[in-house]
């Protein structure tokens, strides 16, 4: 058996990355972190076939000279890639060609390598439709939400009345937006108990996924890394203790508890994650006061570094250290 040769994929800063990166090079095992927006202005990528196979060689200049054999690579965290950057000299149209070029030159000789993926770019892509998500979590026996996707005013209406007013609005994608000269501003998941007249309106403008409030007690987050599940119970309280919209919201407070999943939530949750043909996830399920488990969502690129700091003996980083070096399945 070959020795571990990790490529990382990633943006340069990136906190879950750097913490799993630090353990892999605690022991020993060779690791190549790369920024995919260096290429092509600042990397040089080359394949060559003979007749024994193919030579490929990444090679980088952002900062100083590394060069990486592809074929000695056993496997790739696709974790946050950047796009592709052209050189600035170019004419625009030439720019853009350049990009197009690479992402087909780098993608068709990433893709190709024989090696363990989290997760295969085309995989992590279908993944991340959440109206695919919700329809293959009810295939599976999972439990949802009432949810309603529409740009059409009166949908919401009805909806909202058939909920009694208890509903939810969220992003389909990440809810970032990019102001000019400013920070990406979220969206957090926000209660919906009446809709004001002027926002209404606004519905028409762009599709929007509108759930039933659930009564809840607390969240999981759950973490998936190959076949092993990671579950921490998220209990976030407003100042009058009541629970959260959304437990991200920084307002409030916020506790995290590992815990033990039903066995058969688990089950469901696995066959969606090979429905998916996902190896890792970050999945966010809400329990009721009843105890029914709702699943909202799964994440093949979630954030993981903070659920570490804040559930001692988690070591999700660890785990994840495991699976790249090939010494968890």
């Amino acid at each position: 058996m070959r020795d571990p040769v990790v490529l990382v994929l990633t943006q340069e800063f990136d906190v879950t990355a750097d913490n799993v990166v630090a353990i892999l090079n605690e022991r020993d095992v060779t690791v190549f972190r790369y920024d995919t927006s260096y290429f092509p202005r600042n990397s040089t990528l080359t394949s060559k076939s003979t007749d024994t196979g193919w030579l490929t060689t990444l090679v980088d200049t952002t900062h100083g000279r590394r060069s990486l054999r592809l074929e000695e690579v056993t496997s790739v965290w696709y974790r946050r890639p950047t796009p592709f950057t052209a050189d600035p000299s170019l004419e625009p149209a030439h720019q853009e060609f350049a990009v197009k070029e690479s992402a087909h030159a780098m993608g068709g000789i990433f893709t190709a390598l024989p090696v363990r993926w989290v997760n295969l770019p085309a995989v992590e892509s279908r993944a991340h439709y959440k109206p695919l998500q919700l329809k293959v979590a009810r295939e599976v026996g999972l439990r949802i939400p009432k949810t309603l996707i529409t740009n059409d005013p009166e949908e919401v209406s009805r909806f909202h009345r058939e909920c009694g007013g208890a509903i939810i609005y969220k992003a389909l994608n990440s809810g970032l937006i990019h102001q000019p000269g400013g920070w990406p501003r979220g969206l957090l998941t926000t209660a919906l108990p009446d809709i004001p007249p002027d926002v209404l309106p606004r519905v028409r403008y762009s599709p929007c996924v509108f759930q039933e409030l659930i009564d809840k007690a607390y969240e999981l987050r759950i973490t998936v890394i190959g076949e092993k599940f990671f579950a921490v119970r998220v209990d976030s309280r407003t100042d009058d203790g009541e629970p959260q919209i959304d437990s991200r919201n920084p307002l409030g407070t916020q506790r995290y508890t590992r815990t033990v999943l039903p066995v058969e939530v688990e089950k469901r949750l696995r066959r969606l994650m090979d429905a998916f043909e996902l190896a890792y996830g970050a999945i966010d399920v809400v329990v009721d006061r009843a105890g029914e488990h709702y699943f909202l969502e799964v994440n093949p690129a979630g954030q993981f570094a903070w659920l570490d700091d804040q559930t001692p003996g988690l070591s999700l980083a660890s785990a994840m250290a495991d699976y790249l070096s090939g010494l968890s399945d």
